[in-house]
C-alpha cells in the first residue's frame, strides 16, 4: 500500500538485530552450504503446520541459503512458508498455498540455483524487486544476503468511486525516508515502510500472499521487514524490474 506522508504516525516497532546475522549470512554460506548438502532420502515430506528434526533442519538451511524462516524451533509456520515460497520460486517452481516440502524441494535444497541478479553495475549495497517472479533481492557489498517473497501492486482498486492505477513503479531509486514501526494513512497501515518513490515503499505486511494484492508498495513478511529494515539505511539504491503477473 501507499500511504499519504504527511498524515503517517510510527506507533509501533520490534527489533531484528538478533535476526540479521544469521540471514546476512557472510560470503562463504553458499560454499559451506554446499559441502553439507540436504538428503532428500533422509526428509520427510513437510506441510504447512508440521514440527520435528526435519522442519529444523530445513529451517537450517534457508537460513543459510539467505532465506528467512524465522525463528529456527521445528515449527512450519506463517514464516517458514513464506521463505519455501521464495526459494521455490527462485528454482523455478510454482508454489502453492499449502507449501509442500516433498522430494523435489528437497533435491533443490541439496543443490540449489543462486538467483541472478536483475541489474547490471547495480550499486554494491542495493535492494532489487524482481516484479515478474515476485521477489525481493538484498544485496550488501556486493553479495547477496536476503531472498524474499513479496506481494506488489495489483493492477487498480476503487477510492471514492475512481478506478486508481495500483501498479508497482519500474525503474531506479533510493531509499529517502524510513518509518520506526507502524504508519497509518488513507490507504491503511503498513509496517517498517522504506520510501523510494514518494509514497512507494518496501515494507512489512501480515498478508503477503501469492498474488499481487498491495496498493503499489512491496509487502514482505512482518518478520522479514525488521530484517529489511536494518539493510536498507537511507540512499541504498533500489532496483524494480519486470511486469507482476495478472
Amino acid at each position: 500500500m501507499r500511504i499519504s506522508l504527511g498524515k503517517a504516525a510510527a506507533i509501533g516497532t520490534l527489533s531484528a538485530m538478533a535476526l540479521v546475522p544469521a540471514v546476512a549470512a557472510p560470503a562463504t554460506a553458499y560454499a559451506v552450504a554446499a559441502t553439507s548438502p540436504v538428503s532428500a532420502q533422509a526428509n520427510p515430506t513437510l506441510h504447512f503446520g508440521d514440527k520435528g528434526a526435519a522442519v529444523t533442519r530445513l529451517q537450517q538451511r534457508l537460513i543459510a541459503l539467505h532465506y528467512d524462516p524465522g525463528t529456527v524451533d521445528g515449527q512450519y509456520g506463517s514464516q517458514t512458508r513464506f521463505a519455501v515460497w521464495a526459494f521455490q520460486k527462485v528454482q523455478g517452481m510454482h508454489p502453492t498455498q499449502a507449501a509442500p516440502v516433498g522430494k523435489l524441494t528437497w533435491a533443490a535444497l541439496a543443490k540449489p540455483k543462486t538467483p541472478k541478479s536483475i541489474v547490471k553495475g547495480g550499486a554494491k549495497n542495493r535492494a532489487e524487486v524482481n516484479l515478474s517472479r515476485q521477489l525481493l533481492y538484498i544485496y550488501k557489498g556486493g553479495k547477496l544476503v536476503l531472498i524474499s517473497h513479496i506481494s506488489s501492486g495489483r493492477a487498480y482498486y476503487y477510492q471514492n468511486g475512481q478506478k486508481i492505477n495500483a501498479r508497482t513503479p519500474t525503474g531506479n531509486y533510493a531509499v529517502y525516508r524510513k518509518a520506526k514501526g507502524w504508519e497509518t494513512g488513507p490507504l491503511g497501515k503498513l509496517y517498517k515502510g522504506n520510501y523510494f518513490l514518494r509514497g512507494y515503499a518496501i515494507h512489512g505486511e501480515p498478508d503477503v500472499p501469492l498474488y499481487p494484492a498491495s496498493h503499489g508498495c512491496v509487502r514482505t513478511p512482518m518478520h522479514t521487514a525488521d530484517i529489511v529494515a536494518n539493510l536498507l539505511p537511507i540512499g541504498t539504491k533500489v532496483y524494480l524490474r519486470g511486469k507482476a503477473p495478472a
